[in-house]
Formats: C-alpha cells, sequence, structure tokens
C-alpha cells in the first residue's frame, strides 16, 4: 500500500501531536490543523487518503467540514472523534458519509489501524 495520507483537524494540540507522532513513526504522511475552516481549506487543496476530525471545534464543526467534503465530492474518508458520544448523532454521521464515529478518547493503535482501513477502502473504491 502506497504511504497514507492523513489530515488531522482538532483543536486539542496535545491530542495532535501524539497522533501525528504515532503516525508519523509508522510510515504515515501526516500534516495537522487546529480547526475547521483551516482543515478545510486543506483539504480541497491536498489529496487526503483519511482524515480525522473532532467533532466539536470552535468554528466550524467535524461534522460541517465532512458536510462540505460529501457537499463538494472529495475523496478523503472521514474518521469524526468525539468527547460526547450521542447514538443519533454516531447514526446521522454515518449516513452523512463518516467512515466511523469514535468516542475520545479512543486507543491510538485501534484508531491507527481503523485509519490503514479506511485508506485501503478508499484504494479500492
Amino acid at each position: 500500500m502506497k504511504n497514507i495520507k492523513v489530515l488531522l483537524v482538532d483543536d486539542e494540540v496535545d491530542f495532535t501531536a501524539s497522533l501525528s507522532r504515532v503516525l508519523s513513526r509508522r510510515g504515515f504522511d501526516v500534516e495537522v490543523s487546529s480547526d475547521g475552516l483551516s482543515g478545510l481549506a486543506r483539504i480541497i487543496n491536498g489529496n487526503f487518503d483519511v482524515v480525522v476530525l473532532d467533532v466539536k471545534m470552535p468554528g466550524m464543526s467535524g461534522v460541517q467540514v465532512l458536510s462540505e467534503i460529501k457537499r463538494l465530492s472529495l475523496p478523503a474518508l472521514v474518521i469524526l472523534l468525539t468527547g460526547h458520544f450521542s447514538l443519533p448523532d454516531e447514526e446521522n454521521s454515518l449516513k452523512s458519509g463518516a467512515f466511523a464515529y469514535l468516542l475520545k478518547p479512543y486507543p491510538i493503535l485501534k484508531l491507527v489501524e481503523l485509519i490503514e482501513s479506511a485508506a485501503a477502502q478508499g484504494i479500492r473504491a
């Protein structure tokens, strides 16, 4: 499999720094954005395989970014992370096209496996 290009979009700097280090050590090509609007700009201008999005961020939420990704028919698969899980939100996110909807804190090594699965699915599509 080619190098997986991942964008992490989360306003929690410690989280993105930690996950970025783990993914980079595993050979992923990782970029980080600290808010939804700048994340969306990077997604539009980049060619990401997977986007890991925080649901609740100041300004543009992860759900709004997901909606724009789908509206623009961008190829990146989206994994949503939230600290405030709700079953209706999960169902709506998955119906809206998210690859996964996960509760924080999610085990980093399991998240790595999920990113790999998403990227493999995107390559086959």
